[in-house]
């Protein structure tokens, strides 16, 4: 059973929260607050805790007050936010594991983000994740070596890799040449420091590059 705990300022929004988990029998919601600052004393210790805050700036300090929350670094958070730009803040959190995603996320997508993030993977729509850095590096919670930041192309072929695509048929997918997606995943092999397409994968999964 993966234990949830919701803070968000609305009433309707951590209710629909609630009614959208609840048909996961995985899943259970131990408790909600209205922020950061209500804690969630008297409650068992959340596996994940999902922050839904208000869509204006989320300034240093709310993030500061969040990961107070997290008790010993055991607890996954997972931001339901529009501003992409603030995966760079959850990426230097000292947490198990996060997630990001839209506030017009699907039902289907919040649970499988719950489930993912509590098994320590970071979830992230691949393309937000270029707002981490732009030609720099990056790395997933655990991760020893640094991965060099793949290019939009790039992250569209590691998708289809995932789905198990051959070159030809991400060839046609994408409208370029099978030469152009030799190409590309050569590219990313050098940059994951990887040497085949099941330990690229394996890797893209770990650090949340893979759309799940």
């Amino acid at each position: 059973m993966i234990r949830v705990f919701i803070i968000a300022p609305a009433i309707t929004v951590r209710a629909g929260l609630r009614s959208l988990l609840t048909d996961d029998r995985q899943i259970e919601v131990i408790g909600e607050a209205a922020s950061p600052v209500e804690r969630f004393e008297g409650s068992a210790e959340p596996d994940v805790v999902i922050w839904s805050p208000e869509l204006s700036t989320v300034q240093d300090v709310v993030f500061d007050e969040v990961t107070d929350l997290l008790p010993g670094g055991t607890t996954a958070l997972l931001l339901i936010h529009d501003d992409p730009s603030l995966i760079e803040k959850l990426s230097g959190l000292k947490i198990r594991a996060w997630g990001f995603l839209s506030p017009e996320s699907t039902q289907a997508e919040l649970i499988a983000a719950v489930n993912a993030i509590n098994e320590g993977l970071v979830v992230a729509n691949p393309i937000w994740l270029q707002y981490l850095s732009n030609g720099q590096t990056f790395r997933g919670e655990g991760e020893t070596e640094m991965v060099e930041a793949l290019t939009g192309r790039e992250l569209e072929v590691l998708q289809l890799l995932a789905l198990g695509l051959t070159n030809k048929q991400i060839a046609v997918r994408l409208g370029i040449s099978a030469h152009t997606v030799k190409f590309h995943v050569s590219s990313i092999f050098g940059k994951m420091r990887t040497t085949n397409r099941m330990e690229t994968v394996n890797r893209g999964f770990k650090l949340g590059l893979i759309l799940l």
